[in-house]
């Protein structure tokens, strides 16, 4: 039930828990230096400098990840780019769990519209999410916009998967007869009584799909489906790194692909922790 979340335990299981703690404070620095962005980054992350500093190694005086072939300073697109992962990450995520709760508590809730809803949901599922999301993605266009929205689509059947299941579960428990018998309306029932008790299985799934979306729009970038040139970009900085790859210059894209496999790995350790906090058997 979800009265029995340890919201009150929350800095104790925090602290207990070490790999939690890490991931937080990951996705804390990555949001904080995507807000202070243009005071955190020493140059214009789109200014290429002279042929003279292209392809600087690591550790050159005034740049300390060296720069890419256009002579663009890693370590300021690294810090631009944290703003797209994050924005790309969250927001498509969000969009789609608000809508997620309220196909999914619906489909439970009445059998007929559930078919239905359930049936197109499995015409999605058909597809792989990654070779959907290409494929929207190439429809709508390249851009960050678009990669969000195909993003969205793409996570919708999933997330309404898990509200389904819980709401269909917890349509069989005495306190939805209660309700009904003590005349809540239908809309009081679903959004009063179900959601609060599907609602963390939901948290728990969104927080751990952020880290996957973040993988899936930076290999949309990265084969020119997502983000565009000039804008700074994870992914982007890793496809344009490819090109000087076999030139022995692997930093170009290895340092935006830590950065990529840090912030994924952060959201699926916050996403374990959730898990293990809003699981209401756990004493």
């Amino acid at each position: 039930m979800y009265t029995n979340i340890r919201w009150r335990k929350f800095g104790k299981y925090l602290v207990k828990d070490k790999m939690a703690s890490i991931g937080i404070a990951i996705i804390m620095v990555t949001i904080i230096t995507a807000i202070f962005a243009p005071l955190l980054a020493p140059y214009n992350p789109n200014e290429a400098s002279d042929t003279a500093t292209r392809l600087a190694m690591p550790f050159t005086s005034g740049h300390i990840l060296g720069t890419d072939s256009q002579g663009r300073d890693i370590l300021s697109r690294l810090i631009y780019g944290s703003r797209t992962s994050i924005l790309s990450a969250t927001i498509p995520v969000i969009i789609s769990g608000v809508i997620s709760i309220i196909l999914g508590i619906v489909a439970g809730f009445s059998k007929k519209i559930g078919g239905f809803i359930m049936r197109i949901m499995d015409v999605l599922f058909a597809f792989p999410s990654v070779l959907l999301a290409v494929v929207i993605a190439a429809i709508l266009g390249p851009g960050l916009f678009n990669v969000c929205l195909a993003m969205v689509i793409v996570r919708i059947p999933y997330m309404t998967r898990v509200v389904y299941t819980d709401t269909v579960q917890e349509m069989q428990k005495e306190y939805i007869e209660a309700a009904s018998a003590f005349g809540r309306t239908k809309f009081e029932i679903m959004f009063k009584e179900l959601l609060p008790n599907v609602l963390p299985s939901l948290i728990v799934y969104a927080t751990t799909l952020m880290g996957v979306t973040v993988v899936t729009i930076a290999g949309l970038s990265f084969i020119g489906l997502g983000i565009q040139p000039p804008t700074a970009d994870w992914g982007l900085m890793a496809s344009n790194g490819k090109n000087v790859l076999v030139q022995g210059d692997p930093y170009v894209t290895l340092f935006p692909g830590l950065a990529i496999l840090i912030l994924a790995v952060a959201f699926s350790m916050l996403g374990d922790w959730l898990r293990d906090l809003l699981d209401p058997t756990k004493k």
